[in-house]
Formats: C-alpha cells, sequence, structure tokens
C-alpha cells in the first residue's frame, strides 16, 4: 500500500504557477540532486520479513548546462510495474532545451544486453510522456505535442498505469499459442497525441488532450485469442485516446479533476478501458485534510502476460486472457471499480502525525499489490471482494529529508492474503487469511 508523501497535499504541488514554469533554470551551471525516495515493505503478516526486496527507488540528478539547457539522470526501480526480478531497473537520461516560446524535451534510456554481449544501447523511451515538443502562448496556454505518449495515468494515493497502454503481437503469427516462435513477441505502445493547456487565472489550469495509437491484429472474421486463435491475415487498427483534466489552488485549499479514456481496448488487450480521479485538499492551520476518489472500468480482453511482459503466461490450456484456475474469465474484466480515501494530517514542526482510511471496491484497479487484478483468492475466482485499509503513519522533517515510517491494516471480505507459514507450489491448496499487517518504511530526499 503507497500513501506516497502525502502529509503535504497533492494537489498543491500544482499551483498557481503554471507547469512550464516548473524548475525555472538558473544561470549558474551547477550538477545537484534533485529527489530521492526509497520505499520498501518491511515486513508483513502475510509474507513475513520483506526488507531487502523489491524496494521501489527513484532518483534523480540535474545538471543545469546554461539557462535554457539542462540534463537529467533518473534511476527507477519500480517492482509494481516489472515484477521481474532486476528488470524493473530503469536509468533515464532527460535533455531540456528553451529558445523563446519553444520547449524541446527528450527522454532516452540507458539499456543493458539481457544476452551477456557486453552491449549498451542509448535510446529514446518509446512510451515516455517526457518527451515532447511545446510551444508557450505567454503564461497563460501552451500546446504540447507528445509523439509517444500523451499522459494516461490518473490519481495519486491511487495511481493507475497508463490507462492507453495497449498490447499487439509483432511477427503476425498464422496461429497464436502458449510458446512464442522465432521472432514472435509481445509489443506494448502507449498512446501519442497533443494537449492544450491554458491557465485562464493564477490559480486555475484546464487541458484537453486527444491521441491515437497504431496495432496489429487478426484480419479474419470470429478471431478469438483463447477460442480461435488462428488467422492467416493481419492488418493495422487505431486505437484513439482522450483526456481532460481540471485544477484549481490557492495557499490552502486545492482541487483537481482528471479523466483518460480510450475506444480500442477490447482489441489491444489493455488493462483498462477508462479511468478517471477528483482530488482535494484542505489546510487549517497546523491541520490537513485530504480526500480521494478514483474509479476505473476494465477492459474486456485484458492479456495476461509473463513477467518479463514479452509473451502471454505460459498455462496449459492456453489463457492469454485472465482467467481462474478452473479457466474462466476473471471477474473484474469489464467491471467498474472505485478506491475512496480520506486522510487527516497534523502538522508539528519536524514531525506530521497522520491516520488514513481507504476503501477499494472488488473491481478495482490500479499499480498496486492490491489491485483487483493481482489480490484475488486461491483459485482466482474472486478478488478481495471489498478492501478496507486503515493507515498510520508519522513523517519525520529533518531539513530536506522526509522519513515516514507507516503502519497498515487491511480486512479483505475474501480470503486473499497469503500465509508465510503455508507456502505451496499450487496455491489453491494454501491456506489464505482475510487480514494483513504491513509495515512500510519511506525516505524522501527533495532538494
Amino acid at each position: 500500500m503507497r500513501m506516497r508523501d502525502i502529509m503535504t497535499p497533492v494537489c498543491l504541488l500544482m499551483a498557481p504557477l503554471p507547469l512550464w514554469a516548473e524548475g525555472s533554470p538558473t544561470n549558474e551551471q551547477a550538477l545537484s540532486t534533485e529527489y530521492f525516495k526509497y520505499e520498501q515493505r518491511v515486513l508483513s503478516s502475510s509474507e513475513g520479513t520483506e526488507l531487502g526486496e523489491k524496494a521501489r527507488i527513484d532518483a534523480a540528478f540535474r545538471y543545469q548546462y546554461s539557462p535554457s539547457t539542462f540534463l537529467r539522470f533518473r534511476l527507477d526501480i519500480d517492482p509494481n510495474v516489472s515484477p521481474e526480478e532486476n528488470k524493473s531497473s530503469k536509468f533515464e537520461v532527460r535533455l531540456n532545451h528553451r529558445h523563446e516560446n519553444w520547449e524541446f524535451q527528450a527522454d532516452l534510456d540507458l539499456a543493458g544486453d539481457d544476452y551477456g554481449r557486453g552491449a549498451t544501447t542509448l535510446g529514446l523511451d518509446s512510451d515516455s510522456k517526457d518527451t515532447y515538443v511545446a510551444y508557450n502562448f505567454g503564461t497563460v496556454a501552451r500546446a504540447v505535442f507528445y509523439p509517444y505518449n500523451f499522459g494516461g495515468e490518473v490519481g495519486s494515493a491511487f495511481r493507475t498505469l497508463d490507462v492507453t497502454r495497449v498490447f499487439y503481437i509483432e511477427g503476425t503469427p498464422a496461429i497464436i499459442s502458449n510458446v512464442p516462435v522465432e521472432d514472435e513477441h509481445i509489443r506494448m505502445k502507449t498512446v501519442p497525441g497533443i494537449v492544450f493547456e491554458t491557465m485562464p487565472t493564477s490559480t486555475t489550469k484546464l487541458y484537453a488532450g486527444v491521441g491515437s495509437a497504431r496495432f496489429l491484429y487478426p484480419a479474419v472474421e470470429g478471431f478469438d485469442i483463447q477460442n480461435n486463435p488462428a488467422s492467416e491475415r493481419w492488418k493495422a487498427k487505431e486505437d484513439r485516446g482522450y483526456k481532460a483534466g481540471f485544477a484549481w489552488a490557492n495557499e490552502r485549499s486545492s482541487i483537481l479533476l482528471e479523466g483518460v479514456r480510450h475506444e480500442n481496448s477490447a482489441l489491444a488487450g489493455a488493462l483498462m478501458e477508462s479511468a478517471w480521479s477528483f482530488q482535494a485538499a484542505q489546510k487549517f492551520d497546523q491541520l490537513g485534510l485530504n480526500f480521494e476518489h478514483t474509479q476505473t472500468k476494465a477492459a474486456t480482453g485484458a492479456y495476461r502476460l509473463s513477467d518479463s511482459g514479452t509473451w502471454f503466461r505460459d498455462t496449459t490450456p492456453f489463457r492469454p486472457i485472465y482467467s481462474d484456475y478452473f479457466g474462466e474469465r476473471q471477474d473484474w474484466l469489464g467491471k467498474v471499480g472505485a478506491g475512496d480515501m480520506v486522510q487527516v494530517t497534523y502538522n508539528f514542526a519536524s514531525a506530521s502525525p497522520y491516520v488514513a482510511f481507504k476503501h477499494q471496491s472488488s473491481y478495482f484497479i490500479d499499480r498496486e499489490r492490491e489491485s483487483a487484478h493481482r489480490l484475488r483468492t486461491a483459485d482466482e475466482s474472486a478478488s478481495h471482494g471489498g478492501l478496507n485499509i486503515i493507515a498510520v503513519g508519522v513523517g519525520m522533517n529533518s531539513g530536506k529529508l522526509l522519513v515516514r515510517p507507516e503502519v497498515a491494516f487491511l480486512q479483505a471480505k475474501n480470503a486473499v492474503f497469503g500465509n508465510h507459514t503455508d507456502l505451496r507450489e499450487d496455491r489453491i491448496l494454501s491456506s489464505l487469511s482475510k487480514k494483513d499487517q504491513i509495515l512500510t518504511l519511506n525516505l524522501t530526499y527533495v532538494n
């Protein structure tokens, strides 16, 4: 469970300055640390000691070459995105340059060689929303072209993956099976597009965007990837995405409303069809209140991929769509789910204790381990059935460093939490529980 850095209201970070004024360059060349974030589940009643396993690390360093140009180096390790051991690591190099009303930014990945040949490549990150070309109409509006990803995530305490992320098979096989042949593999793509942003007042921002992505799909009538996976011909199809949002904030209050959807999620193996989120925050002297409601609608034909993400999970019989132990489609596909969060924080001089209550409905999908497509019963026929979480923590400040331990108490309707004293090859034979307690440690340094 990730509550993120929510001692400070999330929406207040967005205003009153326009987002394109963030990180205004200085006149001196300098190498600095932008931030360092570390998140680790230390202990849980279901898994036992987890310290040293699947830590979330996000760090960025910035070199200001000139007032109009900077380089940014970022290390991103997120096991919730890529669960395969040591495959979630990403090293990014970001180049940003401004010229009059224009702004150019390229996000590049430094990738190693999985085959032991010692090769290293540097190329554009093909699913990054941080590569763009923008034109600023003064300080009141701008247009931004995203050649790879126009930004399909919503939420804060409940953060979705890219809603507009699609999957298709490269290699155009005549028959799709659980074992790929030759050059067949799954290709992941996000929707590129253009976004228009405007700030009619110093505290208000509006944006809207549209994009489109091409993907390959069998061109035979009656194709069904699980029951009739044969196709001699393939064709190019289009997945069109849309996003919009509204933000308002002053020094004490903030509101954020954002939404995203795409049209062809069912054919493109996407996890979600649409999502939207409403967030609000209010400060009362030392007291802070945060609220969030995030809603998702799952796609009907989500592909269940292997940990590497290069092909479907190897099952017999072949079940490329999320299915339970008995081969039936899982219950969350095509359904609407929601997550709600209320948090109360009291701010002292150097510490900020807080208590938060979260509820996730049985079909809610997001990037965390408690998502309905991940936290399921032993036979995977049902999710947690509805999950309540009470989190108690304290943020301890020491200059630019924030250390935040947190204890969360989880109660599910169905037995979904593992038992670290009863681990079996077939999970269906394990004894599961409806309760879990998790101790998490978060460390954040922001320059």
